[in-house]
């Protein structure tokens, strides 16, 4: 019995130090012997890491069209054994650091095919993938996060409404055509990432 405690605690003990160190990992970037963390500024992230593979700057607007926000996403492409980083800058300090998945060899070359237009996509592995769309635009918008039933008593009696809870992202269209026997592919990102892919018009050859 005794024994069996000793290896359920040893077992919990494992298991919250992983958890621990998959969630240091989550919001950490280590370079060499230098760890880059949430709130370091980006200088700091260059001194250890050294220039990104690819700089996604926008900016992300309020409902007025003040700036709300200064933003970055740098991808690090450490190569197709380690996974790729995903640093995100807000005015100029790190905020989130995330993977996704394994990186590229150098001089890849982009041979993309319908099928691997996905959502959650980031920009640097849909452009290392397929390359620059044929079309591309923008807009900062207004997202809903949640709505909240509210209620209130009129004259004709109970009614309900919603008030809706909006976040700002900064939102992108682009267009792949794939020849005249495919259709294109209509994606749209937010903040950087693949959030819906639609299929539109057949594509034409050039």
């Amino acid at each position: 019995m005794q024994a069996a405690k000793t290896i359920r605690r040893g077992l919990l003990g494992w298991l919250m130090a992983t958890l621990a160190t998959d969630a240091l990992a989550g919001s950490s970037m280590r370079c060499g012997a230098r760890l880059v963390e949430e709130e370091d500024f980006a200088a700091e992230v260059l001194a250890a890491c050294g220039e990104p593979s690819f700089r996604d700057p926008f900016a992300v607007h309020g409902r007025n069209g003040g700036l709300l926000v200064d933003s970055e996403v740098w991808t690090y492409d450490f190569g197709p054994q380690q996974l790729l980083r995903l640093v995100t800058l807000r005015n100029g300090r790190v905020r989130q650091i995330e993977t996704d998945g394994y990186g590229f060899p150098p001089n890849h070359a982009p041979r993309c095919e319908p099928r691997r237009v996905v959502e959650g996509l980031s920009k640097y592995r849909l452009v290392m993938l397929c390359g620059e769309p044929v079309t591309r635009r923008s807009e900062n918008h207004l997202k809903p996060l949640y709505a909240r039933p509210e209620i209130y008593r009129g004259q004709g009696g109970t009614y309900a409404y919603r008030n809706q809870y909006v976040t700002p992202v900064y939102r992108e269209e682009w267009v792949y055509n794939f020849g005249s026997r495919s259709p294109m592919r209509r994606v749209i990102l937010e903040d950087g990432r693949v959030t819906d892919v639609e299929t539109i018009d057949r594509g034409f050859d050039r």
